[in-house]
């Protein structure tokens, strides 16, 4: 996404609060789609080992989405409504930020986060 004004950020902040990456992991993981160079303030090494970890780390997560799934613990039909939100999601963030008010931001982390309860049958 393009804009990286409150709105992403606010967004973004939330997802990695409730997700099983970290901060410098979630950060990694975007510099390397992006395409952008490693930050400097960390060694090339420690980087590498870094990205090495996140690799494993997605790669985990796809195995326990698909064994949630192989046990019935995921409702299949909420994976498709995610995605459209997801699609919602990426227009409305790459509005100007004076094109969306902090009310509708409040009420679209809100559905994620009832969508995301309801995709959970346990």
């Amino acid at each position: 996404m393009e804009n990286s004004n409150l709105n992403y950020t606010s967004i973004l902040n939330h997802f990695v609060v409730n997700s099983i990456l970290t901060e410098k992991q979630t950060s990694i993981i975007y510099n390397k789609i992006m395409k952008s160079k490693p930050s400097k303030k960390m060694t090339s090494g420690a980087y590498y080992r870094q990205l090495g970890q996140c690799r494993t780390k997605v790669r985990r997560i796809v195995y326990t989405i698909l064994l949630l799934r192989l046990f019935s613990v995921l409702d299949v039909g909420t994976f498709s409504v995610l995605d459209q939100l997801n699609n919602q999601l990426n227009v409305m963030l790459n509005k100007r930020s004076d094109e969306i008010d902090t009310n509708t931001l409040s009420n679209v982390i809100s559905l994620v986060d009832d969508v995301i309860a309801k995709l959970v049958l346990i």
